[in-house]
């Protein structure tokens, strides 16, 4: 069996359109892969097994009783109990036996989290390793209003610093077996992605790839961006300015760097002054804003389908009185004797 390949980043970064992007190239990342909804409609593209097994090693791995989002491996200290990861490398031998094909692999955002775990058991693995903007990653979180962020949405900012910085790290030692692409920088030139794929990791892919595919994968109205002008990317910028920091090393060393980086978020007019404590209210208002907007759809939604049902209570009226008039039955006798006549 050949060495995986393995997509991760953080949450809300592009991880599954990346792993369509692989899969559609001939990789097999999994059969048992966890089903698409609302939040991800064309899907996670996540292997099942994969998933579970590292859900349940950062579950365990994070400092019981510390307030923070344990699912995604992250608390408020931003440790991790890595005495325990021996005690789970033989169900990692496992899942990694179990897994046939030239070439397999599987995409997790946690594996971010996991990267030198893996690298011990699959130390020529290669990796594509995705990041976007903070200020994107939170406001998608946000949307989805799930979990522990409508109350605490710094949680989700806190969550991209820890991620970026595993990646950042991991990616400095073990460059010459990584790919480290901005999302947004992908989606403008994903053929710069299969020249790095082929040359800087030796992948020769599967199955051709073209325009035509690409655009069958990725829908612009996904992936949404925040404008420079925003609230919440000028307060993270000018308050909060260390993932702003970590975005720009990003930047920096990445095979593919945001396509549209450059010094104008930085040079927006200048914020009053506010205390740091503006970021996650701003952020929490931000959150209800779009819990509000869902919530003025649903409504809409719920408008329509009364008025659909409406009409169709009355044209279901309108049939069965014209079912019962004499002329609906007259034409009914007229057809049938013209049936009949037909026949003979």
């Amino acid at each position: 069996m050949s060495e995986p390949i393995i997509i991760t980043g953080m949450h809300r970064s592009g991880t599954s359109l990346t792993a369509s992007f692989i899969q559609a190239i001939g990789v097999n990342i999994g059969q048992n892969m966890f089903p698409a909804d609302i939040c991800n409609v064309k899907g996670y593209f996540e292997d099942i097994d994969f998933l579970e097994f590292q859900r349940s090693l950062l579950q365990k791995s994070c400092p019981p009783g510390d307030p923070g989002w344990p699912d995604w491996g992250w608390t408020e200290s931003e440790t991790l109990d890595r005495s325990l990861w021996p005690s789970y490398i033989p169900e990692a031998k496992k899942l990694i036996a179990s897994r046939h094909g030239n070439i397999w692999g599987w995409k997790d955002p946690r594996t971010s989290l996991l990267l030198e775990f893996w690298h011990q058991l699959l130390p020529n693995t290669r990796y594509i390793l995705v990041y976007r903007s903070p200020w994107d990653v939170v406001d998608s979180i946000l949307r989805q209003n799930r979990g522990v962020f409508p109350q605490r949405p710094e949680y989700a900012l806190k969550s991209w610093g820890f991620y970026n910085r595993h990646l950042l790290s991991f990616y400095r030692q073990h460059r010459d077996r990584c790919i480290l692409i901005n999302v947004n920088g992908f989606v403008q030139q994903p053929t710069r992605l299969m020249q790095l794929l082929e040359g800087k990791l030796g992948l020769i892919p599967r199955e051709p790839w073209d325009a035509a595919k690409f655009a069958k994968i990725y829908d612009a109205n996904l992936l949404r961006s925040l404008p420079t002008d925003h609230p919440i990317v000028r307060l993270i910028n000018h308050l909060m300015p260390e993932f702003a920091n970590l975005l720009a090393e990003l930047d920096q060393i990445a095979d593919i760097p945001r396509g549209d980086r450059g010094d104008h978020e930085l040079n927006a007019d200048p914020l009053p002054i506010l205390p740091v404590e503006a970021l996650p209210l701003l952020m929490h208002y931000q959150s209800l804003i779009q819990h509000q907007e869902s919530h003025q759809e649903q409504i809409q939604l719920r408008s329509e389908v009364a008025q659909l049902r409406s009409e169709l209570d009355r044209l279901t009226l309108e049939l069965m009185t014209i079912k019962r008039s004499r002329s609906w039955k007259l034409a009914r006798k007229l057809a049938h004797f013209s049936q009949k006549f037909r026949l003979k």
